[in-house]
């Protein structure tokens, strides 16, 4: 056996003997994840004692910042490890058959959308209160980045940036420091329509419309971790968005707007808002026309949150614009 080879399957036993303290359901994956660690082909894959195990458990999970992340994290690696084996012929001396390693990787896939399931809805559970959208055309000259600091200020959960202008590169720029301010505060950050600056920003999700991207081609883009919503405008297609597999369901114009390309739609009322919210399961996100005046009513259909866009970034005081609303939705401190 080359030294590559009994690197990368001692890799591979402690990856799963991780994988075993982070994925402890449902049961069915986590005994799955034990028998690939017990059948890999090498010394040292019986179970730890008692007490060993219990201290290990205790230190990596008092060492891990984020449970879920680290376990995608090691998957990825786990898958990875794979990868380099499948690489080296039977010369190499490596001990795993095929039949093993297609096994693995369906085990793998299972706890990816087991993990990655639990970290999106973990991000879906703070899109509640004020979403904000921030889009150069409508900050009244301010930047950004300016405006989505005051609205993280007055409480906003969730902040979009919407940039139809500027190109790849200074986009990338601007939601990668957009993204830092939200990870400050504790809110999500949506980038829309663009999954690759999603992608490169470290972005909690994407925000897309009804003819960009399907789900499932945003999702090979952005990867499991991330949120995706995306905008509907009847009951209709917010079904089928939900049955599309998306993480937030923005429903709207809630209100006559001409702001963000929604300018001549029918406003869809507050009563299909609610309607929506009464047969979807993913947070529901209303859009289009609210501001101070309407906003209690919105939340009063059911909304999970309200997105806006010049009721904030083109308030004089965004901060305090933001902050007026988060009150209207009983979530102020």
């Amino acid at each position: 056996m080359l030294p590559i080879v009994e690197s990368h399957l001692n890799v591979l036993l402690e990856d799963l003997r991780l994988l075993e303290i982070l994925v402890t359901g449902p049961l069915g994956l986590y005994s799955d994840l034990k028998m690939l660690r017990e059948s890999v082909p090498i010394p040292g894959t019986e179970d730890l004692d008692r007490d060993a195990l219990r201290e290990r458990r205790t230190s990596i999970v008092a060492a891990v910042i984020d449970v879920p992340r680290l376990a995608l994290a090691t998957i990825g690696s786990t898958s990875g490890t794979l990868d380099t084996l499948a690489q080296l012929n039977e010369s190499a001396g490596s001990p795993l058959a095929g039949e093993w390693v297609e096994r693995a990787r369906r085990v793998l896939e299972r706890a990816t959308e087991k993990v990655a399931g639990d970290v999106r809805a973990a991000a879906a559970k703070k899109l509640s209160g004020v979403y904000v959208i921030v889009d150069p055309d409508v900050t009244g000259g301010r930047s950004v980045a300016q405006v989505a600091e005051a609205a993280l200020k007055g409480g906003a959960s969730a902040i979009q940036l919407r940039d139809k202008k500027s190109d790849k590169g200074t986009l990338v720029e601007t939601a990668s420091a957009i993204s830092a301010l939200c990870t400050s505060s504790g809110a999500i950050f949506i980038v829309n329509d663009d999954a690759d600056v999603a992608a490169l920003s470290a972005a909690s999700g994407l925000h897309l419309g009804q003819t960009d991207l399907s789900t499932t081609d945003a999702r090979k883009v952005v990867g499991p971790g991330l949120l995706i919503g995306r905008s509907n405008t009847d009951f209709d297609q917010a079904l089928q968005s939900q049955a599309d597999g998306v993480d937030y369901i923005a429903i709207g114009p809630a209100f006559a707007t001409d702001s963000m390309g929604k300018g001549g739609k029918a406003p869809i009322g507050t009563e299909t808002v609610g309607e929506v919210k009464g047969r979807v399961t993913p947070p529901v996100v209303a859009i289009g026309g609210i501001n101070a005046s309407n906003a209690e009513s919105v939340f009063a259909a059911g909304a999970d949150a309200i997105c806006v866009a010049s009721a904030v970034t083109l308030a004089d005081d965004p901060e305090a614009a933001t902050r007026a609303l988060v009150g209207l939705s009983g979530q102020a401190s």
